[in-house]
Formats: structure tokens, C-alpha cells, sequence
């Protein structure tokens, strides 16, 4: 008997009457039974449903989910549970992963890892799509009014569209009049509620936990298991624990703030950009370093997979965003090949939820006939439909994309010859029958002050030590006194306070792990390094910070300071935004008081 018959066997045996509760537990029973699903993977439950009780917190913040503890809850003793840090959905012939949480306990991390590398491997599907859930950017970021977390765009008539509902629509939600919505739109802009996709994990959460005392289960618990999510999101194959190969593509969504390693979640075949996504590394506000995402392996190679160009100026994007916390918004972050594509509004989730759930699963994607064999015979000759997989999927998010990381370099080549002197514009046969503005324009501009700001500190940036990183951006900054005032000069100026700007944002952070991630990116860009040899370094520098005593991040976990991120206030206090405090107390004062035997106690020979 196959495992999908002894599923349907079995299922057929459980009574309607059961509680969601019990459901949910015998469900997860079976599932463990038949397919060895580890214990971690029902920390991410499958909904089927909307309004399934797995999801919706009771009128007291429990929860009859049996699996929706959280590490957090469990350490403390508490009884009360917390809806799971992120569910999977059924969607057609494609998979939804909601984000429910920003940050995810170490068992979901886990347990999200082997529901996305399973499947990855399901040649019964087309994709697996991971955003989060897109009510909270409709609301000012308030999910207080939502009583299920899941919004559906599959399904007619689950979503409710009544104007009660969003309150007239836009991103301030109904809580403002239009004056005031007319107001914070002028001074904050769309991102005035701009949601917080993803950090990966709680850093505090750990120590509170404990883990940082204990190397083994740091290891166990955390670093392996944010390893595994990367390897699953970007579709490695993992002989360790029998995985089978990814077939399908993974396309993530993220409609607002990702920061560290929450960049797992966008390491798939694409990654959809909107007017709010946004990228940030803030990892040195805690005394910490790198994840073990990757990330010293791609960021000295930005541009480099579509040839941009920002592919000239890698190195310095790279300790841009590394060193100088600088946020990469969504025209950066396509520019760079941090992500593949961008989409504009987050309403496009909609129409490709929809085309995802109706295209032919991986297994019914084929062009031509496969030949005829016997029954229990193996196919020994290659699959003649291999070269049309997951091809309607790439059509389907080029076509909802206004424009993609390849650019006019790759979608352009064969029309050159059509294209007038700018590069831009369809020739015209006959000049006097089209004025100026009827033009056909098949290519627009787009720059990234990212990538125009690695050009303009190539330089500074060239320097091997933090030290000599920030000493040549002090002397760009200390120029605003001589320029500032004087017509012709703008320009200038505004180069001094964006080298100003870096230099404060390096001072904030820990100097020590400052140093570290330099190196970690020097080592990085080095010849014959891979991703998993970076992710290893990146591992094994990140459990040493977590792990000195008395340390930064010891430091900057007892005193419960944040990150300097900006803090939304729900409700009738929307007006308000405030800023969180950023640590100030490491164990060095300067980079300077940094040594280099320091540096190498940390990231190992």
C-alpha cells in the first residue's frame, strides 16, 4: 500500500465530530507516521481553510492548536499559546507560506526548512510562494481587526471587500480623516505602515533562552537549522537527511522590512519586489555578525549573476549595506540582483495567486508525449519535456513584473536594430507623423542611490581595514564646511552628509563586529569560495560572538536596547513613532582598539 493510500485510509476514519484540536493532532499523526516528518515540522502547520482553528487566538490570546507553542511561551512556563510564526496553504496546484511572525522560534525555523525543501520536491505542484500576509499594509500594519491572519486570493468570496472593511482603502487604514491621512502621506509616505517581513529569529529571544551559553545546542537549535532553510528556499539538494530534488521554483513576495538572516526566505528562483520592500542589516547594532545565510558570498558578488552595473561597484555596495547600515529599498535591491524583479503594488499577489492556482502542476507540464512503457517499467531515456518545466511560471511573473534585474541587456539584444540613439525608443519610419511625446517607449530609467553611492565611495571603500574605511569617508564629510552655502556646490554637499551620514551609522555599531564582517566579506569574495564554505565561516564567526563572555551581544541583550528601528504605534496613537535605542556600551570603544588577533580569534585560520 502506497503513503497516499494509507493516508486516505486512514482518514476516512476520522469523525467529523473531533474538535479542531484533535483534528489537528491526529492529522499531524499521520503525517508523521507515513511521510517520517520530523517534530519541528508541526510547528508550521498546513491550513486547508480559512478560519481553522490553528490560526485564530481565542478571546483570551490561547490558542486550541496543539502544536502553536511558542519556545519563547515554553520557557517561561506559560500556558497561553501564540498563533505559529508562519502556516502553509493550499492554493490550487501551487502553496502559500504566510509569514505570520517577523521573527520565527528555532523549532519553526526548522520545521519551516523541511515543509519548504518537501515541497520543493513535489513535482504535484508549480510553486511555493512565501510573503506576508498583506492585511496589515491595508491597516496602518494592524492586525487587531483581523480575525483569521489568512487573506485569501484564491478563493471568490472569502475576502470580504466591504469599504468598512479597509475604511476606504490606502495605507493609513480608517482610523484617520483625510486631513490627517492627506498629511502623513506628504511627510512619511506609503511606508508610513510599511510591515516588517522577516528577521529570521529573535536575537534576544536566544539569549533569553539560553542558547548562548551552550555551543552544542546553539549550533543544534539555531545555526543548522537557518543553514537548512536557505539550502531549502534556494533548492539544494541535501543528501544528509534523504531530501529529494527541488522541481519546482520558490517566489518570494516581501512587502516591507527584511533584516539579516530573514534573507533566507528571499535566497529562492525569484523574488518579487514592491514600492515597499525593503532590506537592512542590523546585526552589529547587537554585537553580532553575519547568519549563516550567505550573505558574505553574495553581497561582493551584487550584479554580477545578470551583469549590471552594479556589478563594478560590488564591493563597496557591499560594505555599504554591511558596515554603513544603509536600507536598500526595492529599485536597489533589483539593481543589485538582491532581488529578481519588480512588481509595484502588493496587489499583484493577488493575480499571481490566482495564475499560480490554475497553471498545470510539474508533472502536467509537458509539450510533447512521453513514450509508452510497460507497467512497472523504468523511463530510461531522458524526459523530453525537462527544457518546457516551470517555464509558464517564469512567463507568468515576468508578465505581472513592470521590470526585472536582467534589464534591457537581456530582453533588449534583439531589438537594437529597432531602437533609436537613446535606447529607449522605437525608431520611427517617418519622424513627421509621431510628435515626441507619442513615442513608443519599450525602456525606462532606473537608478539606485545604492549603486550610485558604491560609485561615488569606491574609493573610500577600497581601504582593507574599517579603519581606514571610515577615516577616508571623514575626510569626504569634513568638505560640507567648504561647500556648503555656495552655489554650483549642492552635489558636494550633498556627498559630505552621506559620508556623514555612514560614518555615524559604523560609529553605532559594535566595532568588533564591524572587523569581523569586513574580513568575513574580504574572505568571501575570495577565489574558489562557495556559498556553503561562506554560510560555515559565517556560522562559526556568529557562535563565537553569541557564544564570548561578556561579549557585545551579552552586552546588548541585557541592556534592552533595540536596533534603531522605528517603532509603529497602532490605533488612535498611529501619529506617534518611536524610534528604539540603540546600545552604546562595547567592550571597545573604536575600531581602532580592535586587534587583528581579535578578528581572527572570531573567524578561525
Amino acid at each position: 500500500m502506497t503513503s497516499m493510500q494509507a493516508w486516505r485510509k486512514a482518514s476516512k476514519r476520522i469523525s467529523p465530530k473531533l474538535s479542531p484540536s484533535a483534528l489537528s493532532k491526529i492529522t499531524n499523526d499521520l503525517e508523521q507516521s507515513i511521510t517520517g516528518a520530523p517534530d519541528s515540522a508541526f510547528s508550521i502547520p498546513q491550513s486547508t481553510a480559512r478560519g481553522d482553528a490553528f490560526v485564530i487566538n481565542n478571546a483570551d490570546g490561547s490558542s486550541s492548536n496543539p502544536h502553536s507553542g511558542r519556545d519563547d511561551d515554553e520557557q517561561k512556563g506559560s500556558k497561553k499559546n501564540a498563533n505559529p510564526g508562519a502556516v502553509v496553504r493550499l492554493m490550487g496546484t501551487s502553496r502559500r507560506v504566510f509569514l505570520i511572525n517577523p521573527s520565527l522560534t528555532p523549532i519553526e525555523i526548522d520545521g519551516l526548512a523541511y515543509r519548504i525543501r518537501a515541497m520543493a520536491s513535489n513535482d504535484g505542484i508549480n510553486s511555493v510562494v512565501v510573503a506576508n500576509p498583506l492585511e496589515d499594509a491595508e491597516r496602518n500594519g494592524d492586525m487587531s481587526e483581523n480575525t483569521t491572519c489568512l487573506p485569501s486570493f484564491v478563493e471568490e468570496g472569502e475576502m470580504s471587500m466591504k469599504d468598512d472593511y479597509f475604511g476606504g482603502g490606502g495605507p493609513y487604514g480608517k482610523r484617520q480623516n483625510n486631513a490627517i491621512k492627506a498629511m502623513l502621506h506628504e511627510r512619511y509616505g506609503d511606508g508610513l505602515g510599511m510591515p516588517f517581513v522577516s528577521s529570521g529569529y529573535d536575537a534576544r529571544k536566544i539569549h533569553e533562552m539560553g542558547l548562548h551559553k551552550d555551543v552544542e545546542q546553539l549550533e543544534r537549535q539555531l545555526m543548522a537549522p537557518l543553514i537548512s532553510l536557505s539550502e531549502a528556499v534556494r533548492g539544494s539538494y541535501d543528501e544528509t537527511i534523504n531530501s529529494s530534488p527541488s522541481k519546482v521554483p520558490c517566489i518570494s513576495l516581501p512587502h516591507g522590512l527584511v533584516t539579516d538572516a530573514g534573507y533566507s526566505l528571499l535566497l529562492g528562483s525569484y523574488v518579487l519586489a514592491t514600492h515597499s520592500t525593503a532590506f537592512r542589516i542590523v546585526n552589529p547594532c547587537r554585537g553580532l555578525a553575519f547568519d549563516p545565510v550567505g550573505l558574505t558570498y553574495l553581497l561582493p558578488r551584487m550584479g554580477w549573476e545578470f551583469n549590471q552595473a552594479s556589478a563594478n561597484y560590488s564591493p563597496a555596495c557591499a560594505r555599504i549595506l554591511a558596515l554603513g547600515g544603509y536600507e536598500a529599498n526595492a529599485a536597489d535591491m533589483v539593481a543589485t540582483g538582491l532581488a529578481t524583479h519588480y512588481v509595484g503594488g502588493p496587489y499583484k499577489l493577488k493575480i499571481l495567486e490566482r495564475a499560480l492556482a490554475d497553471l498545470n502542476s510539474f508533472e502536467y507540464q509537458t509539450v510533447h508525449q512521453s513514450d509508452k512503457r510497460m507497467y512497472g517499467q523504468k523511463d530510461a531515456k531522458p524526459d523530453i519535456n525537462a527544457n518546457f518545466k516551470n517555464v509558464a511560471v517564469a512567463n507568468l511573473i515576468q508578465h505581472l513584473s513592470e521590470y526585472d534585474a536582467a534589464g534591457a541587456q537581456e530582453y533588449g539584444a534583439s531589438l537594437d536594430d529597432d531602437l533609436d540613439e537613446t535606447g529607449m525608443y522605437l525608431k520611427d519610419k517617418d519622424p513627421s507623423l509621431t510628435m515626441p511625446e507619442e513615442r513608443i517607449q519599450i525602456y525606462g530609467e532606473h537608478e539606485s542611490e545604492l549603486v550610485n553611492w558604491a560609485a561615488t565611495f569606491e574609493k573610500a571603500f577600497d581601504e582593507p581595514t574599517v579603519e581606514g574605511i571610515m577615516e577616508n569617508l571623514r575626510e569626504i564629510a569634513a568638505t560640507k564646511a567648504e561647500f556648503e552655502g555656495k552655489r554650483g556646490y549642492e552635489e558636494d554637499v550633498m556627498v559630505a552628509e552621506q559620508a556623514e551620514s555612514l560614518v555615524e551609522n559604523m560609529e553605532q555599531r559594535s566595532p568588533l563586529a564591524l572587523c569581523v564582517m569586513n574580513q568575513l566579506l574580504q574572505r568571501g569574495i575570495e577565489e574558489g569560495e562557495t556559498l556553503e564554505s561562506c554560510m560555515e565561516r559565517e556560522k562559526a564567526s556568529q557562535m563565537r560572538l553569541f557564544t564570548k563572555e561578556d561579549g557585545d551581544y551579552t552586552r546588548w541583550a541585557e541592556s534592552g536596547n533595540g536596533v534603531g528601528l522605528v517603532e509603529m504605534k497602532h490605533g488612535n496613537s498611529s501619529l506617534i513613532r518611536k524610534k528604539e535605542e540603540l546600545y552604546s556600551g562595547w567592550a571597545h570603544s573604536s575600531v581602532k582598539e580592535v586587534t587583528g588577533d581579535e578578528i581572527k580569534e572570531i573567524i578561525g585560520v
